[in-house]
Formats: C-alpha cells, structure tokens, sequence
C-alpha cells in the first residue's frame, strides 16, 4: 500500500478551513478501507447481501472535510479509501494498470478535490478518463466558477460539486455515479483488448457496470502526462501541468456566479458545451444569454469557426429572410449582387438566435426547415444550400404563450426546445452582486482610465435589496455610472444614482450616519472598554499583548480555535442544539459546522443532542 504524505504544504479548495489537525492524521488511517457501520446499509453488487460494498476513494488534502465526507460516505454503506492527494491515488492506479496490483482493487467512483499539492484534480481527472475511461469521477472545488465547471467536464468527469456541498445531495450524486453506466457487456466481449474486471454495482437496478477496459499500447502515450513504472518498477512523480486558477475577476467569459442557481447554469453549460444539439435560453431581458450563447460556442469544438449572433427584434421583419437565408443577385430591388446570410456565414459554427418569439410567422417556417434538414434556398435562388449550424435561439417571452395565441409555431417551438437553458434573474441571487459590482467597477475603471472605486458596505447592501429589474445589465449600467459620477475612492450611500435610493424608507439618515467614517477614533479608542460589548476586545487584546511579552508565536493559530469554540457553543445554546439553526446564526454552512464540531473535538452536552 502506497504511504501518503500528510505533511504536504496544503493548497486546498477549502477556504477557511483550519488546518491545526492535518498534520496529526495518521497515514495508516489514510489508506486504510474503513468498514461501514453494521446498522448502515451495505450498497453492493446487484444488492447482493454476501457481496462487498462499493468502494469510493476520496481525494482531499483537507483532512477535516476528509473525515465528515469519509464517515458520511460509510454512513451510506460504502467502503470509503481516502487519500491526501491526488498523486497518491495516481500511483495506486498506475500500480493497476502495470497489473503490480488486482484489478480487483479498483474503485467503483472517485471523488476528487481540485486545488492540491503536486497534481491538480483536473489533471489527474483527466489522465484517469484517458486510461480507465468507465470509471466515473465526480470532482468537488471551492473555486466554483464557470472555467471549473467546464474543464471539470471537459477532463470527463461525471458530476461536478461545487463546495459548499449537502451531504446528502453529494451521497445522491455518487450513487448515481456509481449506477450510470449502461449494460454493454455484449460490447465488451466483442473487444479484443485487455480487461480490468472492477467491482460492479447496482442501487434499485439490473444494470451492472461495464468492465474497466485497457488499451494495449498506452504506456508512449501516457508517457506525455506522466512518467510510468519503468523496467527496474521505479516510479517517478508524474509531470502533469497544474492548471492556473482563474479569479471571478480573470474569468473570461464575464458570467460571474457562486450562488446555487448560478451552479446550475455553469453545470448546464459544461454539459452542453460539446454537444451540437439545439439549445434554448430562456430568462428576462439582462440576464445575460448571450454570454451563456457565446461561452457554449467558446468551449465547444466548434470555437474555431463563426459564432454568429443575431437579434430578430432590431430586423425590420421584410428584411429577416434576407438576413437569415441570403439573396440572389437581381431577386428584389437594390439586389445588386448575390449576398451570404448569417446562416452561411455561420457555416461550421454557431448561429445565435437572440429574441427567437419575435420571428415573423412565415419566417417561422423557413426556420423548420434549416433545423430538420440542414437545407435551405436564398431569396431568390434556385439552388438548396446545405450548411452545418449550430442553432442556439433566446427569448425573454413565454414562447408557450405565443404557441397558445398563434403566434408561434408549435412544431418550431419543439424544434428549439431540445435543451432548455433557463437563467435565473438577478434580484434572485443577491449573494451574487458584490462580485459582480466588483467584476464591473473594476472594468469601467480600466474603461475610464481611473482608478477603481470601492463600494462602501452599506451601498453595497442598498444595492444588494435593490429589485434590478434590468438584471445584470442594469447593474454594469450602474457601476460605470457611479464611476464616472462619484467623488473619491469609495462610494457611499449619497453617491447612488437615484432610482436606487427611491424606494429606501426613512432609515437613509441611519444608512448615512452609518456610512460616515468616525474622524476621532484612534487606536487606543478602539480597545477601550466604552461598553460591555467591546469587554471581550480589550481582553483579548491584553492577551495578545501578555503572550507576545513572553515569547509566544503563532498566537493566532492558538486564538482562533478558542474563539471559535466559545461562538460555536453559544450559538448551540442559543439554537437548543439544532445544527442548522446554529449555522444560521454564525454565518456558516451545515457542513462546515458538522466539521467544527469534530475538529474541535465538542462533545460536551451542547453537542450530544444536537440534531438538524
């Protein structure tokens, strides 16, 4: 069994975690295969009662998240082997692959985090998918942007969480993970190439997971990612290029998000990305679909070729059919000379389709027919013109509505409706302004050529309440006017533009006074006892101070578990024991409260009858 190395500078996806128990867990815990508790039930092959339990390895370097995922994951009747980095579990497939190790010691799913010391989960995600390609991998990240979610799928992956995650929920993903795949054993045995046989599992099904196939000569290929076993089995660390991360900021595309809705969006992006069926995009006018449109044709294979977008409502409707299909020469007045539409322009690529339930009826039908058969003829021409397109259409309308009225065609309306894409508004995911105002307040500078202007935190709560019945576009609209009207670095409450302040009630003048900086408070003033409340500051400042006196370091590292104890218990007294509501009140997730508990080893009685 392979040794794993727990004293590893950590790089973890895990953003505030502490990280004052990692370095105390065992290795021999690590890679040991932990049996599920006997009350759990044990998921097997085909529900077999004598068989064994499907086999999960867990991949993070964080060890507290480790151990709720691992005794979560055996709560729910699997066998849970857990690594501390990607590299470890590289080395015992690459061991499986060589047969130095059974192939009996497969996994039936992974779960990987990304961010790690060594080799990224991404890019042993994708070495993985390349050598074991029927074994499914779900990675789970921090960093839940659109960038990660397309490459996590892009690399093979069957799911993809972004943190915080419900246990629950990720309990349900992996056993969908584990059930996924089709029968195709008739295809298997008509494969001449070596088999790996792994465990296979079912959950309320027949079905049974597909042998782990081989390719025969994979070793020169492999060798351009990694450095395999060589003749005298001396393995060396595999030479994978970590993938650099990519900040909301950085992002390319613009589409900016941590929310749970937003998560959906990125998931259904990444999805279809690769996919050249017809997608519809639906949402209010702001929301972005054109970005969505144009981030499906930039990570498609089709990126190379056209991305074509064009919006029915801004062509005067006896000019779409031109537009869209191209003329002939001499087919109407001022046809002077033969004209490609956007539908050959687009050819290869991608065609947008903005305001799809604006299209003129009879243009409706010569739409049908592009989607059914590729085919269609120019004003004015003779000849069928056959093209390759991509057909992503958007509308802000409910296009069932106008189906209802007769104003769209219903067999066109399934035609788009292959995939439909549907994007949340923006007054339904506040979490998701700061970032964004950010993302804009710092593109209208480089814009302006000024310096970037910081939001004040009760302007950005204002903001924040604010309905932005314009979506997103209302909100850039509004950060490259406050930049350019503004005065100084920071943007108070006075500097809103007005429709923003209309619908404040009469708690502005508490917003204002709140906004103001104090003018005479001074450090002492900041530690001293002017109220009960502040007892605890200067207590804890006279401490710092006693501690550093006598030599102490790393004071923080002694001080933060400590604060968070005393917080922790508090807000379990104040809750009754009830772990939601207690996160709730501290600010945390469900998970990163069970993870506190356990880290900080709270098992005094404020926690024994603690539920959800």
């Amino acid at each position: 069994m392979t040794a794993y190395n727990d004293n590893a500078t950590s790089n973890s996806d895990n953003q505030g975690s502490a990280q004052t128990s990692d370095r105390q867990e065992s290795s021999n815990r690590e890679s040991d295969n932990r049996e599920p508790d006997n009350q759990a039930t044990k998921v097997t092959v085909n529900n077999a009662p004598d068989a064994n339990p499907a086999t999960l390895w867990l991949i993070d370097d964080d060890a507290a998240l480790r151990l709720v995922l691992a005794d979560t994951f055996e709560d729910a009747g699997l066998t849970v082997i857990s690594f501390t980095q990607a590299q470890a579990a590289w080395t015992r497939l690459n061991d499986i692959l060589q047969q130095q190790e059974s192939a009996a010691q497969l996994p039936d799913v992974i779960l990987t985090d990304i961010r790690m010391p060594m080799m990224d989960g991404l890019s042993f995600s994708d070495w993985v998918h390349e050598h074991f390609p029927k074994l499914p991998i779900v990675i789970m990240t921090a960093h839940s942007d659109l960038t990660s979610a397309i490459n996590s799928y892009q690399t093979g992956a069957f799911e993809y969480l972004p943190k915080p995650f419900d246990l629950d929920d990720a309990v349900v993903t992996i056993y969908k993970a584990i059930n996924y795949q089709p029968n195709m054993l008739a295809a298997a045995a008509a494969n001449s190439t070596a088999e790996l046989t792994p465990k296979t599992i079912t959950k309320n099904s027949s079905d049974t997971l597909p042998n782990m196939q081989v390719k025969p000569n994979t070793r020169p290929k492999l060798a351009s990612k990694a450095t395999l076993v060589s003749k005298t089995n001396k393995t060396s660390s595999p030479k994978i290029k970590v993938k650099p991360a990519i900040s909301a900021n950085d992002n390319p595309s613009g589409i900016i998000g941590q929310s749970q809705a937003m998560q959906t969006v990125f998931r259904a992006i990444g999805r279809l990305a690769h996919s050249p069926i017809t997608v519809l995009i639906t949402g209010e006018s702001g929301t972005g679909k054109e970005l969505v449109a144009s981030a499906l044709h930039q990570h498609s294979p089709r990126h190379q070729q056209p991305f074509i977008a064009l919006n029915m409502a801004a062509i005067p409707h006896d000019l779409i059919e031109s537009e869209l299909f191209g003329h002939e020469k001499g087919a109407f007045t001022g046809a002077t000379t033969t004209r490609q539409g956007r539908f050959e322009q687009a050819d290869g690529g991608t065609l947008f389709l903005d305001e799809i339930g604006d299209m003129p009826y009879s243009t409706q039908t010569r739409l049908l027919r592009v989607l059914a058969n590729g085919e269609f003829f120019r004003v004015g021409g003779q000849q069928p013109v056959k093209v390759n397109v991509r057909i992503i259409a958007a509308t802000h309308q409910n296009l069932e509505e106008l189906v209802k009225q007769g104003k769209f065609r219903e067999d066109l309306f399934y035609r788009l409706n292959v995939i439909r894409l549907p994007l949340p508004p923006l007054r339904t995911r506040p979490e998701d302004i700061p970032a964004l105002a950010h993302y804009f307040m710092q593109r209208a500078a480089e814009q302006m050529n000024s310096a970037e202007k910081q939001l004040h935190p009760t302007a950005l709560h204002i903001m924040q309440a604010f309905e932005w019945r314009g979506n997103v576009r209302q909100l850039e609209n509004v950060c490259l006017w406050l930049t350019v009207m503004a005065t100084g670095d920071t943007v108070m409450v006075d500097d809103l533009p007005p429709e923003l302040l209309e619908n404040i009630s009469s708690n502005l003048e508490e917003y204002q006074e709140q906004s103001q900086p104090s003018q005479a408070m001074t450090h002492n003033d900041q530690i001293r006892p002017h109220s009960h409340s502040s007892s605890w500051q200067q207590a804890l400042a006279a401490w710092a101070e006693q501690s550093l006196q006598t030599g102490e370091t790393d004071i923080l590292q002694t001080a933060t578990p400590e604060f968070e104890r005393v917080l922790l218990t508090a807000a379990l007294n104040h809750s009754g024991g009830k772990k939601i509501a207690a996160a709730n009140l501290l600010g945390w997730g469900r998970n990163t409260l069970t993870r506190k508990l356990q880290q900080l080893d709270i098992s005094s009685e404020e926690g024994q009858n603690n539920r959800y």
